[in-house]
């Protein structure tokens, strides 16, 4: 074998197939199961005698490593695979050092039989009993599940090629006739009929599919395309055709209340129990969430079994807003308007309850920064072991802050966390990332890695969210604040309404930030110890407005300071000298500054103007969006 012979493999489209989900678990389904055919592409240079390099999946006798390509291989050889990985680690693109008559065809073929043996799985099983009521189903079906993966690669001596394919866009989806699947847009749904025309066939289909599968897995105003379905059902067919994965898989509202969930199964077990008593009764309510995922309600129950029922019902039953929205709760023959009486009773007890759960819950996104130009300063072999390193952890970490890992590969990270979690995983992520490059001898600003996250509503559409965390990403992150540096939104109704970025030096480290201070002076506990409070956020924006417009000036630093003081210190509540209201205020002024690393890597902090989106941050995240 040549010394300098490689082969950059790619698998897409990535965002057209992870992205477009209407819940998590569609979410988590897209990930794998890109993942798990990226495994099969791997396995395939595995077995001809290639050696993968990044990501690094065997050890230096060429055993694999990795927890799914190791459980992919075991089932080609004909094992059963009882307790499977259920997170995603392999990336969608690779690098191999290939034997010189290596053809990557053989990799073609490798995912197109482990995609088609899935889908024909999915067909077999669910869709095939009913495709006598569409119009051309099997059609349809064949078309799509043929067409869909997008496979490209390269051979040649650079080992930074693989950086550059990731830049490739080639994919275009195709435009397919007749009514459009209600989750990837871009494809015709299964049924065949026009609703215009045909409403009745189409909606005979459809029902008797859902009687099929369940209306748990397929929700009444549902019409999907092939690849959809696939997507949707992977879990059902999964243990035959790979191994069992979870069936279920955290809901939005679900995780916006965790931290909520574990203070009342921890503080009010039996008014948790009584609760969960009641909603019980309503259509829908015990679609079991599990509880099992997070931490803090693993604790919180240790010691008040009591509360399990409580913490496994489904996330609307947590929010008011759900309660009250009446296209949560038409399940099957049960109107949503006969069950009007019960959810007013729920949510007049979730007020006894304590603190209304938050209604918002966080995504997070990670991406290593120019990786090529790390691959053509380094041996491959030195950055695969330091991107194995920081992978190997990320679930660990993410779970220590009560969220869930989605995809965890190289240099990338994909995760959904309650609003407190977000910020200190992002940092302790950012940590452990730039430990493993100088674990493995690449000194400080070697291996760096932006992040984005999106703190969102838990009723704002997951494609939404997922797609401004990659903009975000990005655009923000990267392009403008100049990489190894993070960018986050609020998103609220119809879209983002504030947007703060910076370098992680400006933000700190995971024991000590720059949001810790400013939110815990948020957070008093009666209103006196409190150093901030809303209407103050409010007056700040004000004022500094009107004094734009009425001088045209852009005050000095130590101005705005004074300025800020003496709006601070009108209120009696707080009592304080003007010298700490000054030191306060110099803390805020400290995030109300855009800042952003140059490509030296330096830090600049513009003056000036402000931004107040760093103010109402520390806001948001002092009340974890329950009162904006």
């Amino acid at each position: 074998m040549k010394d300098k012979i490689y082969l950059h493999f790619s698998l897409g489209p990535v965002q057209g197939f992870v992205a477009q989900a209407r819940r998590t678990r569609d979410f988590w389904a897209g990930s794998f199961i890109l993942s798990y055919l990226a495994g099969q592409a791997m396995l395939a240079v595995h077995n001809a005698g290639g050696k993968l390099i990044l990501p690094a999946v065997t050890d230096e006798s060429g055993k694999i490593t990795d927890r799914l390509l190791a459980a992919i291989e075991q089932r080609e050889e004909g094992k059963i695979v009882s307790q499977g990985p259920g997170i995603a680690t392999l990336p969608n693109r690779f690098q191999a050092r290939v034997p010189d008559h290596f053809n990557p065809s053989a990799c073609v073929e490798a995912v197109n039989r482990a995609w088609g043996a899935l889908a024909e799985k999915v067909w077999q099983d669910y869709v095939q009993p009913v495709a006598r009521l569409g119009r051309g189903t099997r059609e349809i079906w064949e078309r799509q599940i043929a067409g869909f993966w997008e496979m490209s690669w390269v051979m040649g001596d650079d080992p930074a090629l693989l950086d550059r394919r990731k830049n490739w866009r080639s994919h275009v989806p195709p435009v397919e006739p007749g009514d459009k699947c209600t989750l990837m847009g871009n494809y015709q749904e299964l049924s065949g009929y026009l609703r215009i025309r045909e409403k009745e066939q189409q909606e005979s289909f459809w029902a008797a599919l859902r009687d099929k599968v369940g209306e748990y897995e397929l929700a009444g105003d549902e019409r999907l395309c092939a690849v959809a379905l696939v997507k949707r059902l992977f879990p059902l067919v999964a243990a035959e055709i790979l191994w069992p994965v979870p069936r279920r898989y955290p809901s939005t509202p679900y995780l916006a209340a965790i931290p909520w969930l574990a203070g009342v199964c921890a503080n009010h077990p039996e008014e948790a129990r009584k609760y969960a008593v009641e909603a019980g009764r309503l259509p829908g309510a015990n679609r079991r969430e599990e509880p099992e995922h997070f931490a803090c309600l693993q604790a919180a129950l240790a010691g008040n079994p009591e509360g399990r029922e409580f913490a496994s019902l489904d996330g609307n039953c947590f929010h008011k807003a759900a309660l009250f929205n009446n296209n949560l709760w038409e399940r099957g023959t049960v109107r949503a308007e006969d069950t009007v009486v019960l959810r007013r009773q729920l949510a007049s007890q979730l007020e006894k309850l304590g603190t209304p759960a938050s209604p918002f819950y966080a995504l997070l996104l990670m991406d290593g920064d120019r990786l090529g130009a790390l691959l053509r300063k380094n041996s491959p072999e030195v950055i695969s072991k330091a991107l194995a390193d920081f992978s190997w952890s990320v679930k660990d970490v993410i779970g220590d802050f009560n969220g869930v890992t989605v995809f965890a590969g190289g240099d990338d990270v994909l995760a959904l966390l309650p609003v407190d979690g977000a910020l200190p995983a992002a940092l302790a992520l950012r940590f452990l990332y730039t430990r493993s490059f100088a674990n493995c001898g690449i000194g400080t600003g070697g291996g760096t890695i932006s992040g984005a996250i999106v703190f969102a509503h838990y009723s704002t559409p997951l494609t939404a969210v997922y797609r401004e965390a990659h903009r975000l990403l990005d655009d923000v992150a990267k392009d403008e604040t100049g990489r190894d540096s993070l960018a986050v939104t609020v998103w609220k109704g119809a879209g983002r309404v504030l947007t703060w970025a910076a370098p992680w030096a400006v933000i700190g480290g995971s024991e000590n930030n720059v949001f810790d201070e400013l939110v815990k002076g948020f957070q008093g506990s009666d209103r006196g110890s409190r150093e901030f409070n809303s209407s103050f956020f409010y007056n700040l924006r004000q004022r500094f407005a009107i004094l734009k417009e009425e001088t045209g000036l852009n005050l000095s630093p130590q101005d705005m300071e004074d300025v800020l003081a003496a709006e601070y210190l009108k209120n009696r509540e707080r009592q304080c000298s003007p010298e700490e209201a000054r030191a306060r205020m110099k803390r805020l002024l400290g995030i109300c500054r855009r800042s952003w690393r140059d490509e030296e890597g330096k830090v600049h902090k513009a003056e000036g103007a402000l931004t107040f989106d760093g103010a109402m941050l520390v806001k948001f995240l002092a009340q974890k969006g329950v009162v904006w």
